[in-house]
């Protein structure tokens, strides 16, 4: 195989970063693939994927509303799963038992129930199985692991999280508990969970949490996930990592994440190493993220940067389409692949479990599924 042709399926919301992701590795002369069809529910945005698709790779992708019949009908190697959380596993157990390599967005599934069958079905295939975690391949959270990995802040201690503000607008689909699994703290702070496990390069323990819904109406419409969570989860060899969220935050937007170390720290938001200098207690030093991007690029081999940044190019999205094109043709472990997926997404999950019950949960417990209390309610009504 020289070439990969992979369908995508859903083409509403975070599917027009894939296909910018896909259009970008294709006009800097990555064309070890194509995208044959493009499905979604509604015709329409199957439609106009199809006419961003064919702007770079020449001819537009074959359009259809049943991913069941584009996999009966095109000749396809792979498939992008950009659909919403409930579906993820029902379509991506489809494909892979349709022997079909899948990349889905995450979280991989949404349960941990509904995402093990996932993991157990691409095994059981033999299929590549990737999952489209993009936030550790950005430049700066690159630059931030190797710091970390070179010493450069001593033994990492802390890892502080925040993200508040202000919206009330109802989101669609992501309001409904039965069909994203939660809000933002479980869609978006897996990515964090991820970029936490991956810069520590160690595994939670356990997780103390709450979750609250503030204002249950939103656009004048009845919602089902909370608005305000924090956490405080603790990481092997006793490292700390504090989360904060909230939609519902009057004031101006925070956003923070800080990586505190025995010897420095590192503001990975606005994009500094800061050391304290011995000795002249008053001062800080500083050095911008790109300087020592800069130097990470210099020292690591060859391969390895093509791998992080290909071509040069420095979209995260892109990267991991690249990432998981090539364990296709290489028949390769993706970098974010099931496994560490499932890994990811029961951080969070196990934050609402602990919300649940008002008590810290040990994370391998939720990875064996022993606690499934605010997970019930969905595994019931999938049938799962």
């Amino acid at each position: 195989m020289e070439t990969v042709k992979i369908g995508l399926i859903g083409c509403g919301g975070i599917a027009d970063s894939h296909i910018i992701g896909y259009g970008l590795l294709h006009g800097y002369g990555i064309r070890n693939f194509s995208i044959p069809a493009v499905c979604d529910l509604v015709e329409e945005k199957a439609s106009e994927a199809s006419k961003k698709i064919g702007l770079f790779q020449g001819a537009r992708p074959t359009v259809y509303k049943d991913f069941e019949v584009m996999l009966r009908e095109t000749d396809l190697d792979a498939v992008d799963i950009c659909t919403d959380h409930r579906s993820h596993h029902l379509i991506a157990n489809t494909c892979l038992k349709g022997d079909k390599h899948v990349m889905v967005e995450k979280p991989l599934g949404i349960t941990m129930r509904a995402a093990k069958t996932i993991v157990e079905t691409a095994k059981k295939m033999g299929k590549i199985l990737a999952v489209a975690e993009n936030y550790r391949r950005t430049p700066e959270n690159r630059a931030t692991k190797w710091c970390i990995d070179q010493g450069m802040i001593g033994d990492p201690r802390m890892i502080y999280l925040g993200v508040a503000g202000w919206s009330m607008g109802h989101q669609g689909w992501r309001e409904d508990k039965l069909i994203s699994g939660g809000s933002w703290f479980f869609d978006g702070m897996v990515h964090y969970a991820d970029l936490h496990r991956y810069f520590l390069n160690k595994e939670a323990k356990t997780v103390y949490a709450m979750a609250k819904i503030f204002e249950p109406i939103k656009g004048s419409k009845k919602v089902s996930v909370d608005d305000a969570a924090m956490a405080l989860i603790e990481f092997e060899d006793g490292i700390i990592d504090e989360w904060w969220w909230s939609r519902v935050a009057h004031g101006e937007n925070l956003n923070w994440q800080i990586v505190c170390g025995s010897k420095a720290s590192v503001d990975v938001f606005n994009r500094f190493l800061i050391r304290k200098v011995e000795d002249s207690p008053p001062d800080w030093q500083k050095t911008n993220l790109r300087t020592l991007e800069r130097k990470m690029l210099e020292q690591v081999p060859p391969e390895r940067r093509e791998r992080m940044f290909p071509a040069g190019v420095r979209d995260s999205v892109a990267s991991e389409e690249n990432d998981f094109i090539l364990s296709i043709l290489n028949n390769e472990k993706p970098e974010v692949d099931g496994t560490e997926a499932y890994k990811d997404m029961a951080i969070p999950l196990a934050g609402y479990e602990s919300s649940v019950l008002g008590k810290p949960v040990r994370v391998k417990d939720i990875e064996a599924l022993r606690i499934e209390g605010y997970q019930g309610e969905i595994n019931e009504n999938l049938n799962l």
